[in-house]
């Protein structure tokens, strides 16, 4: 019986040993690090090209399930990235040291990008996510054609286009997806009509549209999902009124919708889903008030307001969510300070702001859900600086900046989620190029 056990032990012993028992597996360590920025979305990480982690929103650190032995290499890499952001790797490769590994950083940075149109360039800018001030990238600018005039970015956040005034083209950039610089396409340009003012790409990120003051047609373009370049549609072009000046797309990409200053009218499109084309609408325009300068539609789709430049109002529609058609709500118009000159409405469709060129301030207005229309808030203005052009509100809708023509700064203000009151900032502007005209968001 003793025999027997004696050779019932040693077998297993020697199993055991066999087989990594016994207490002689290699030891493994983790790969892990810092994330900081992640205001958003998620973040996708890979070591070695696989073991994909995914990060959400607010992580201050992460680390990978697969362990590594002592001597194995680790190279981590950001995969799919969250698109209102940048999101950069360091400290990210080397060799496990017999340690967990915890010193690669994740730094997430939220882009925005101002349109010079004197200076011919686009200024680069982190925004804070605190505090929602501007910094300058460590390549604060990128050249554009002569007199950029306006600046969209596409929904995915992978590419940015500028429309130039003076050279008829639109400048295509590639955006950086670790630090938010933009870098020209191959193809750098496509031509336009004469003298664009204003460029929208729709929500599905296919089509993009340009409005041509002087020959009063919209450029319609496809954009190639790999390189972001524009090429014009089949029909090229479809009429406007007089001046076209401004132009908008519904959150649902059905219908698009153009500001004439010239006549004084918007003209309204059906878009087709396939092709991208604009037709026009069975009733074609509704008439504004004078020179209507921008347009903005709510994110719901239902309600569309126009600023009017020389009639110091805003102009009230609802949607027609069957035909597209713009119908005055009961109270037509609300009244804004002078020469009113851009019009936003927040992301959450609660608060509509408007730039006032002459005043050099912002009206600042409640959205009724139901009637659409504006009422001006109890702080019915908020200054800026010298001829404010532009405002754009960040896509959480937490801050808004305005672009100022003859200050050559960025007014920068946090939103009061509960009254929609812009305070401005503690640093209260940030320096741009000469003649800001246009702020977009990655």
């Amino acid at each position: 019986m003793k025999l027997f056990c004696h050779i019932v032990c040693c077998s297993l012993f020697l199993f055991l040993t066999a087989c990594g028992g016994g207490g002689s597996s290699t030891p493994t360590y983790t790969v892990g690090g810092t994330v900081s920025g992640l205001t958003s979305g998620s973040l996708v990480l890979k070591n070695n090209a696989g073991d994909d982690l995914t990060i959400s929103a607010n992580s201050t650190s992460f680390t990978f399930d697969t362990g590594l032995a002592s001597g194995a290499v680790y190279s981590v890499t950001a995969g799919t990235q969250p698109n209102r952001l940048a999101c950069e790797v360091t400290n990210n490769t080397g060799t496990v040291a017999s340690a967990n590994v915890t010193g690669v950083t994740i730094t997430c940075i939220a882009p925005v990008y101002v349109t010079n149109g004197i200076s011919n360039t686009v200024s680069m800018y982190e925004m804070d996510a605190t505090t929602g001030i501007l910094t300058p990238l460590a390549t604060p600018t990128v050249a554009t054609g002569t007199s950029p005039a306006s600046i969209t970015v596409n929904p995915a956040g992978t590419f940015a286009y500028v429309i130039n005034y003076q050279s008829n083209t639109v400048s295509m950039y590639a955006i950086n997806a670790s630090t938010g610089i933009l870098t020209a396409l191959s193809t750098p340009t496509v031509a336009t009509g004469t003298e664009p003012t204003s460029i929208v790409v729709n929500p599905a990120g296919t089509f993009a549209y340009v409005a041509n003051l002087r020959n009063a047609t919209v450029s319609m373009y496809a954009i190639n999902a790999t390189t972001g370049i524009l090429t014009p549609l089949a029909t090229p072009t479809v009429a406007t009124g007089t001046f076209p000046k401004s132009i908008a797309v519904n959150h649902a990409g059905t219908f698009a919708y153009v500001a004439n200053q010239g006549s004084s009218t918007v003209s309204m499109y059906a878009i087709n889903a396939t092709t991208g084309e604009l037709t026009p609408l069975a009733t074609p325009t509704v008439a504004t008030q004078l020179m209507p300068f921008s347009i903005a539609v709510n994110p719901a789709g239902t309600f569309a307001y126009v600023a009017n430049n020389k009639s110091d109002t805003v102009s009230m529609y609802a949607i027609n969510a069957n035909t597209g058609i713009l119908t005055p709500l009961a109270t037509p118009t609300v009244a804004t300070e002078i020469f009113p000159n851009s019009i936003v409405v927040n992301p959450a469709g609660t608060f509509a702001y408007v730039t006032n060129q002459a005043s050099s301030n912002v009206s600042m207005y409640a959205i009724n859900s139901t009637t659409g229309i504006l009422t001006a808030l109890t702080t019915p203005t908020v200054a800026t600086e010298i001829f404010p052009n532009s405002i754009a509100v960040n896509p959480a809708g937490t801050f808004a900046y305005v672009a100022n023509n003859d200050s050559n700064t960025l007014s920068m203000y946090t939103i009061n989620a509960t009254t929609g009151i812009l305070t401005a900032l503690t640093t209260p502007t940030v320096a741009t190029g000469t003649d800001p005209t246009s702020v977009a968001f990655k």
